[in-house]
């Protein structure tokens, strides 16, 4: 089952023509209502007059997802998610960016149901999509309620009942089910980005210039950026993770950027001699630096040469194959900042990579910006059980090292 958080689109493009300005005004109050159904015929319509304009064929695309929801037949329900992906497509070869249309567009239609028939549970969520889709709020949440109660470990009735209270401007019961979906699953985004969302949307309601728009602004705006802050904490390697705090950084006009390290070439095994170990010298990023700097960097190939050699079987003996992993980068890294002290390098000596890295390891942070910033498909299979144990360490280090609302970020 597929569900699509349709962003509202604020503006549209402005064209020439009163009947085209008519349709799409009328389309857009209802596509922003949530009344998909209702503005489908006005899309269909308006994609057809003015094919290559994009915003018709994104906000089609979601229109007939909608229509998709309500059909019970498998055969019809895959013939109309087909034509809404047809509209995603031509959406992103128009230039469509948004992660959502894009998601729509490369979702594999053929891929198989799940076994067996529909729980209670299922088939109340299922009926609340429907509700939902046709933008009827009230018994999308009510449905929403009874699937959360008929199977409590089920995320997406609780995430989906916190979103159908946020359409109806109830934030209070909007909070408490986005709560109730990551007390279910604190590793999943999506109940911590949509519940930032909702704090941002608080932050907007009243008027500005008020002292009390003014005092609810410097209470909320915090907590919309902890809740986007704990999105990636749960899952950083997922690009809709990033939005929240990416609106949020906008809103605000802060900076997103981690701290830049340029590390050395990874050592390889020698195709025609698996014994052998080669260690690429790049002399380029040597030339002009001081000699005790250009040693500390050299540490960092000489410890995963070690790794790859023989140190990763005796360190991870349950693995057959060698992977990179947090372990290893942690070691190589470490060595680097190690020899750069051990030699007393004056951080105005130090490259800015160099820097970035002495910086992070005072602060405790060093694993953080690798699992988060700095990892391959390698060390990413550790991030789970480093969260585990440090998952405020992790928010912390997005906080300090990667938002940076009025300084300027490390380079």
């Amino acid at each position: 089952m597929l569900r699509w958080m349709v962003g509202v689109c604020l503006c549209l493009a402005s064209f020439s023509g009163h009947a085209q300005q008519v349709d799409a005004a009328k389309a857009e109050a209802l596509y922003k209502a949530g009344k998909m159904l209702d503005a489908l015929p006005m899309y269909e319509e308006l994609a057809k007059q003015y094919p290559n304009e994009m915003i018709y064929q994104d906000h089609l695309s979601f229109c007939r997802n909608a229509q998709a929801e309500q059909a019970d037949d498998p055969a019809e329900k895959k013939r109309l998610e087909i034509r809404a992906q047809e509209a995603a497509k031509r959406a992103v070869e128009l230039g469509d960016t948004s992660y959502l249309v894009q998601g729509m567009a490369k979702r594999d239609l053929n891929a198989e149901a799940p076994d067996g028939p529909m729980t209670p549970a299922q088939s109340l969520l299922r009926e609340a999509e429907k509700s939902f889709a046709a933008g009827d709020f009230p018994a999308a949440l009510t449905k929403y309620a009874q699937a959360a109660d008929a199977d409590p470990k089920l995320y997406e009735a609780p995430l989906y009942a916190g979103d159908a209270a946020y359409r109806q401007k109830d934030l209070i019961a909007a909070t408490k089910w986005f709560q109730r979906a990551i007390s279910v699953d604190p590793n999943r985004e999506t109940a911590h980005r949509y519940w930032g969302d909702e704090i941002l949307a608080a932050m907007t309601m009243g008027i500005p210039d008020s002292p009390g728009f003014k005092a609810r602004t410097r209470i909320l705006d915090p907590l919309a950026k902890a809740k986007y802050l704990d999105a990636i904490v749960a899952e950083p390697y997922k690009q809709l993770s990033w939005q929240g705090i990416k609106k949020w950084a906008k809103l605000r006009n802060a900076t997103l950027q981690a701290p830049q390290i340029d590390r050395p070439p990874a050592p390889t095994i020698d195709p025609e001699n698996p014994e052998k170990i080669i260690v690429r010298i790049d002399s380029a990023r040597y030339t002009g630096k001081p000699k005790d700097v250009v040693e500390s960097w050299m540490t960092y190939s000489i410890v995963r040469a070690d790794y790859l050699k023989e140190r990763f079987k005796k360190e991870f003996p349950e693995e057959k194959q060698y992977r990179h992993t947090l372990k290893e980068e942690s070691a190589a890294l470490g060595m680097v900042i190690k020899t750069a002290k051990d030699k007393n390098i004056k951080p105005d000596d130090m490259d800015d990579s160099l820097r970035n890295l002495v910086a992070l390891s005072d602060a405790g942070m060093l694993d953080c910006w690798i699992l988060i910033n700095g990892a391959d498909l390698g060390i990413a299979q550790d991030y789970d059980g480093y969260r585990n144990e440090h998952r405020q360490l992790l928010h912390d280090y997005l906080d300090r090292f990667v938002v940076h609302e009025s300084t300027s970020p490390s380079r």
